[in-house]
């Protein structure tokens, strides 16, 4: 397989996507996007969370269909203040699986943003920092954000478990140039 310069896959199950996703979250500056099927991974929220908190500013898209199940936590997210939109798809759905960390790295595949894409499912992640890719998939974002709708406004009762109650993510091959 030729080598693709500031860019890397990993594979999960136990690849080291969400110890990736981690790390970046917490290297964050600005801003972080991601538009998602699912989202239910505490250990990702909890950052998100605390990314909001050193003031990054956080803005998730979710399917409306999914993001409406029990094992969701977008109300929770959206108690802690994370922008939050759903995508409601007639006959379809928003199957999107991309995080966009600081308009610099780009991380998109067959990934939710779940426990079962990092423990069970055999999923794929590229992380990339090609500027031409994350401006495609930031101009994606964008035109979601403005066809999504917002979701009913809840508070924040529930926290997700603390690292130590939930599974580790697991250590991948390193960090993606920045």
């Amino acid at each position: 397989m030729s080598r693709i310069p500031g860019t890397r896959v990993l594979f999960s199950p136990k690849g080291g996507t969400s110890k990736e996703l981690l790390r970046l979250i917490k290297a964050a500056k600005g801003n972080i996007v991601v538009a998602a099927y699912a989202f239910s991974s505490k250990y990702l929220g909890k950052a998100l969370s605390e990314a909001l908190k050193r003031r990054v500013k956080v803005r998730i898209i979710l399917d409306g269909d999914i993001a409406r199940k029990a094992y969701s936590i977008d109300e929770w997210l959206a108690g802690e203040g994370i922008e939050l939109r759903f995508i409601d798809v007639k006959g379809g759905c928003l199957h999107h699986k991309f995080m966009i960390i600081d308009g610099k790295i780009l991380m998109t595949g067959s990934y939710n943003f779940t426990n079962e894409s990092e423990f069970r499912n055999h999923e794929a992640a590229v992380f990339t920092n090609n500027k031409a890719l994350i401006q495609s998939f930031a101009a994606e974002f964008d035109r979601l954000w403005n066809l999504a709708v917002l979701p009913v406004p809840v508070e924040s009762t529930s926290v997700p478990p603390s690292p130590t109650e939930v599974e580790q993510p697991q250590q991948g091959p390193g960090p993606v140039g920045t």
